[in-house]
């Protein structure tokens, strides 16, 4: 499954690339550039090249996590082409929740922790 990368800085932003690594690269380098904007200004959400970026992970591997119901984030829109956002609270929580444990997180315990929290206030 091929999933288009998008960006917020302008393509002239962008320096001129050859290659599909270097390019690759510099719309990994855009995203996470916004992601640090968005975050700085109190954005609460990130689209999820964002989100990989932030988390220093590929933005396909996040696909597939969030597909598979293995990492927050709201689907918007129905049939072949969903998209997908990912709550800036849940990358913070992800992340304090590391930084106390001290050590190795397992992001589908968290996700567990959050599916059982949900149904349980639901209630």
């Amino acid at each position: 499954m091929q999933h288009q990368a998008t960006t917020d800085a302008s393509p002239d932003e962008a320096p001129a690339v050859e290659g599909r690594p270097q390019h690759r690269e510099v719309l990994r380098n855009l995203a996470l550039k916004n992601a640090l904007r968005k975050r700085a200004e109190g954005v609460p959400s990130y689209k999820v090249p964002e989100a990989a970026a932030l988390l220093s992970i590929s933005q396909e591997y996040l696909y597939r996590l969030i597909q598979a119901d293995g990492f927050p984030a709201i689907r918007m829109g129905q049939g072949g082409k969903p998209r997908y956002v990912v709550p800036a609270k849940a990358i913070e929580l992800i992340l304090e929740h590391a930084a106390a444990a001290g050590n190795c997180v397992d992001i589908a315990e968290l996700v567990a922790e959050w599916h059982t929290l949900i149904k349980g206030g639901a209630a």
